[in-house]
């Protein structure tokens, strides 16, 4: 999927609009936030390679509104009762890293060959202090100071999976916004390779009837 300028602004708008439904002072440090690399993370994608997801520009804010909507979904059908700001604050930045750090992009353009070759159309920048994205994603926050609950700390901090060796003493006692969030996640990231993989092959059929 291929995201227009006028999608990537409508989402970020959208993205805005969830943030104003945020209580006064955590608008308010967010929004302070968004001066600072607002744009950076508006064109930011979600991943390096389209063989992942939303590898364009654009990709991250439309992930992450699309973990949001699972999110809700989920708690509603879950009957979890998690509160709507920690949905909004956990989701719409579990992965604000990907941004990179303060002065640096996190994805920069990958070479000619590697974008034809290897589908890869975004490096990782090597020239950035290597750090994990959900640790980057706090750090990043805590640097611009948004503060965070101790549920929304674990839920970005584990979003890539209870089944990852960092995170695995949280299995069998999961913190219940981490599993929403991380589950959203995974539909989001799943239904998203889908779409990708039907595009694709509407192109490849394209093409072969204009043979």
């Amino acid at each position: 999927m291929t995201l227009s300028v006028e999608l990537i602004e409508k989402n970020f708008a959208t993205f805005l609009q969830q943030i104003n439904k945020l209580p006064e002072e955590r608008k308010k440090q967010i929004n302070l936030m968004l001066e600072s690399v607002g744009e950076r993370m508006m064109i930011c994608p979600a991943s390096s390679r389209k063989a992942y997801h939303r590898s364009e520009p654009g990709g991250l804010i439309d992930h992450s509104l699309r973990v949001l909507l699972n999110a809700i979904k989920l708690n509603k059908a879950m009957g979890w009762k998690l509160s709507e700001e920690s949905l909004i604050v956990s989701a719409l930045f579990h992965d604000f890293g990907k941004i990179g750090d303060v002065e640096n992009d996190y994805y920069i353009e990958a070479e000619k060959w590697e974008q034809s070759k290897r589908d890869e159309l975004y490096q990782t920048n090597k020239s950035m202090q290597y750090m994990e994205v959900p640790l980057r994603s706090i750090f990043m926050l805590q640097h611009f100071g948004v503060k965070l609950t101790q549920d929304e700390t674990l839920a970005i901090t584990l979003n890539d999976g209870f089944y990852l060796e960092a995170n695995k003493n949280y299995c069998l006692k999961e913190p219940r916004l981490a599993t929403c969030i991380f589950t959203a996640d995974y539909i989001a990231t799943v239904e998203e390779k889908e779409e990708e993989k039907l595009e694709r092959n509407l192109q490849a059929s394209a093409s072969s009837e204009n043979k």
